[in-house]
């Protein structure tokens, strides 16, 4: 997954609300912390495509 570190992802929830969340800068702060994430959460990111370098 290769995402700019400015794009914003939209949502809508179930109640049909629309947030707006940062998934760029989430993906690159999640790079920069893989040594910090536990295991676990870092494999369900490998999973969903995460590329760490």
């Amino acid at each position: 997954m290769n995402v700019p570190r400015k794009h914003p992802e939209r949502l809508v929830l179930d109640d049909g609300t629309v947030v707006e969340v940062s998934l760029g800068l989430f993906i690159a702060n999640s790079r920069l912390r893989r040594a910090t994430i536990p295991a676990e959460r870092a494999a369900r990111l490998t999973e969903l495509g995460i590329r760490w370098e």
